[in-house]
């Protein structure tokens, strides 16, 4: 790399190393170096209308990608502005490096937005540092990619301005070299596991984010089969393996749909793989509860984290269930009664809908949405009441992915996760589904999409109300209080930020999302579909 120009020269060089070629972020006065050294820089700039949105942006963006994103901010209000990005990446494991513009090293505790940034940020964050020099540049720069990468979350670096300004450092950069390669189990704890998994008549396969990352989806079909068990997911474990497949449930936990409840609850065995028992995904404990329960993780400390554990297992997941499916005894009578059952069970996208003129059911929207969208297709799906009917109705097939926020449940994640998703896979359609109040949270974040030509389908469940909330104060207090106002004409605002939209009340109404998906453009479709407000998303009212 180049030993000349500035600090922030230096940073952004720096960061293509690191094999970066996206900066995400919101310009200010505490970055406005960095922004404008970006012009000269052999990466894109990519900013968004509000920094939450800029966080997620890199979120939806490393998800895809598989590597760290990163995005900068600029001081005090920048940077709280933030931090539910932040904090909904280290809940999720998605590894981030947030480049905070800092004020000037001299006199920054009397400046307007001074904040103590690592402090606030600490308990959203995985590691925090700060650049006191520019001879600290490459240290600092390599210890935030390398704690990114290896504690799979968030890291903050504060960059003074005047550090973005000085001349840069003269010490070439290299990045950090971590350890490759996948870790193989012990083999007594593969032979633990296969005991622990004879005494069992109800094997379930729990697959998770991990086993989907590890590209474990053959090795666990081999092992279901050879089991005899069939394999649910958690949210973020979806397109593991197709959800057509004989052996797969569906989503396990709140949002179950018909195959997984005739089966998950069954369990008196549960093989999880690369998956965190948090709370939907056991009901927040009542599921499993007498079950044997054995967690494959390569993170020691993900192990018995939120459900204690008969069994763990530390290694790689696709290592790990290939060993095992080499270990356990084959069952071929109880899989084929497995196949018999899921078969058996209802299909989703069958039940009955309900029918109003004026509006349409929130799980039909959703079914024909998925039905015309291909199978890569990625999701982006946000936190209310619009979070169970993508996760029972859209279906996941080979190749399709599925993004949620399931681990803090903040409220405007889809929109910018969709676009971070659709700039890491451009040549993928991408559909964001967003409730109407998740959706008024950063719906000035579609012209950035419409700035950047992303093609991406948005979808909000317009059901005039915090959807949820609204169920909850009814079932709990009879009443309704500052839950529900008048339907918000969220397409004459999407057209208004320069995007293709449409109002949708039947079925009938999406042609349009024909028409867009045919039409091979680059501008974005917003669907304001007014939902039928006393539908609930499945598994209500439990969490």
């Amino acid at each position: 790399m180049s030993e000349t120009g500035t600090g922030s020269d230096y940073l952004l060089s720096a960061l293509v190393d690191e094999g970066v070629s996206t900066l995400f972020g919101l310009i200010g006065e505490g970055n406005s170096h960095l922004v404008d050294r970006t012009n000269d820089a052999d990466l894109d700039y990519r900013y968004a209308r509000h920094e939450q949105v800029a966080v997620m942006m890199a979120d939806g963006y490393a998800r895809i990608a598989g590597d760290v994103g990163v995005c900068t901010l600029t001081h005090g209000p920048g940077l709280t502005n933030g931090v539910t990005g932040l904090a909904a990446a280290d809940r999720d494991n998605v590894p981030l490096v947030v480049l905070v513009g800092d004020t000037a090293r001299q006199g920054a505790e009397t400046s307007l937005q001074y904040l103590d940034h690592l402090e606030m940020t600490g308990p959203v964050s995985v590691y925090g540092t700060r650049v006191e020099s520019p001879g600290t540049l490459p240290e600092r720069i390599r210890s935030a990619f390398a704690k990114a990468r290896l504690r799979s979350g968030p890291v903050v670096v504060e960059v003074p301005t005047d550090v973005q300004a000085a001349p840069a450092p003269e010490i070439p950069y290299e990045p950090r070299q971590l350890a490759s390669g996948r870790r193989p189990p012990e083999p007594d704890r593969v032979e633990a596991a296969a005991a622990a998994l004879a005494e069992s008549e109800a094997p379930l396969i729990l697959a998770g984010g991990g086993a989907a990352a590890a590209g474990a989806g053959a090795a666990l079909e081999a092992l279901a089969e050879t089991l005899g068990a069939p394999i649910a997911t958690t949210f973020y474990g979806r397109g593991v393996l197709p959800e057509s497949h004989p052996m797969v449930s569906g989503i396990a936990g709140t949002f179950m749909p018909p195959a997984s409840a005739a089966v998950v609850p069954d369990a008196d065995a549960v093989l999880v793989v690369g998956a965190q028992l948090a709370g939907k995904t056991t009901r927040f404990g009542d599921l499993w509860q007498d079950a044997t329960m054995v967690q494959i993780d390569v993170d020691r400390e993900a192990i018995g984290h939120h459900q204690p554990v008969d069994v763990g297992v530390l290694g790689d997941a696709r290592l790990t269930v290939e060993a095992l499916a080499d270990a356990v005894t084959p069952d071929p009578a109880r899989a084929e009664a497995v196949r018999d059952r899921l078969a058996a069970a209802d299909e989703p996208a069958a039940l009955s809908f309900e029918d109003d003129p004026d509006r349409i059911d929130p799980r039909e929207l959703t079914v024909a949405v998925s039905d015309r969208l291909p199978d890569d297709a990625i999701a982006t799906v946000d936190s209310g009441n619009n979070t169970g009917f993508p996760a029972v109705f859209h279906r996941i097939e080979a190749g399709g992915r599925m993004l949620v926020n399931g681990n803090f449940g903040s409220m405007g994640y889809a929109i910018p996760a969709a676009l971070g998703a659709k700039l890491a896979a451009p040549e993928r359609p991408v559909v964001s589904y967003a409730g109407d109040g998740s959706a008024l949270q950063v719906i000035q974040d579609v012209e950035t999409a419409v700035r950047y030509g992303l093609d991406i389908v948005f979808v909000a469940y317009n059901d005039a109300s915090y959807g949820i909330i609204r169920h909850r104060q009814n079932l709990e207090f009879d009443r309704e209080t500052g839950s529900a106002y008048d339907a918000p004409d969220l397409a004459t605002v999407a057209r208004g930020l320069g995007a293709d939209a449409a109002t949708v009340r039947s079925r009938a109404d999406l042609d349009v999302l024909e028409t867009h998906l045919e039409r091979d453009g680059d501008t974005p479709l917003f669907l304001d579909a007014r939902t039928i407000p006393s539908v609930s998303r499945p598994g209500f009212p439990p969490y």
